[in-house]
């Protein structure tokens, strides 16, 4: 699936009519909204990064999203510099009531410019070499939580700077911004598939995965350190059924060492 995330509706609404989302009624504490596929989502966060975080949370809570999910926040944002409708991938996130910082993995190419964005806590007009805006933090910190990094991004349109202050920003003008860069956000989108499908792939539970801990009585960490090594194996020995390899196997210490002796042992291992 694909999760959108915009502060305000005139951000959100090209994006709604591009996907042809429609609002899903019984949720009314943010407004959500979903294609027919049910693929993409999008949710209006309202403004301020405890906003975003609180809608990441909903959002997560209503629709039960996975770890392979994308997660994006598209948004204004103001620069001293830049140009207005310049559109940039935010390579680096600061909080600036904190001074937390992140550094979102960008693993794909897109054509556009990647920046710095400091997150404040209100409007600001003293413009710097720093993207900035008021929701990237909460956003990005709580989708961590919920998904994998190299799957949540942020995607900023130059609204504002030196020349045209944040104070002259309308609604209309917000739509027109994030209309004529449609196709940048379908286009990081469509980088991000490739990958969400191979982590899906792998983040698949195997089938011989309930077999297993119901025969050797796993404790919690010992699962999860089973879930691993199988998902290991799945991407190294594709078409190899492990069950032939831990046949004879008396208890769950051993076969875990048994697969990581094989793994550890093939020509190209992936065991860490």
């Amino acid at each position: 699936m694909i999760h959108l995330f915009c502060a305000l509706s005139c951000e959100a609404e090209p994006i709604i009519q591009h996907f042809n989302l429609f609002k899903i009624k019984e949720f009314d504490l943010f407004r959500l909204y979903q294609s027919g596929d049910k693929n993409i989502t999008l949710t209006i966060t309202g403004v301020g990064k405890i906003n975003a975080a609180a809608a990441v949370t909903f959002h997560h809570a209503c629709l039960s999203t996975s770890p392979s999910d994308i997660w994006l926040n598209v948004g204004i944002a103001g620069h001293s510099s830049i140009p207005i409708g310049e559109v940039c991938l935010i390579n680096k996130i600061t909080d600036y009531q904190y001074g937390t910082t992140w550094y979102p993995q960008i693993l794909f190419e897109i054509d556009c410019t990647s920046a710095a964005l400091i997150t404040h806590d209100a409007p600001s007009s003293q413009y710097q070499n720093s993207l900035f805006d008021m929701e990237a933090s909460g956003f990005y910190q709580m989708a961590l939580r919920l998904g994998t990094a190299e799957l949540i991004h942020c995607l900023k349109i130059v609204s504002d700077n030196q020349q045209h202050s944040v104070e002259n920003i309308k609604a209309d003008h917000v739509k027109k911004l994030i209309t004529k860069n449609k196709l940048k956000i379908v286009q990081l989108l469509n980088s991000l598939k490739p990958l969400a499908k191979e982590l899906s792939r792998i983040n698949t539970i195997p089938e011989c995965y309930q077999t297993l801990i119901d025969e050797y009585h796993l404790t919690q960490s010992e699962r999860i350190q089973l879930l691993r090594l199988l998902n290991q194996w799945s991407v190294r020995f594709p078409n190899d059924d492990i069950m032939c390899l831990v046949s004879n196997i008396k208890n769950g210490k051993s076969l875990q060492k048994k697969i990581k002796t094989k793994l550890i042992e093939s020509d190209f291992s992936i065991y860490d």
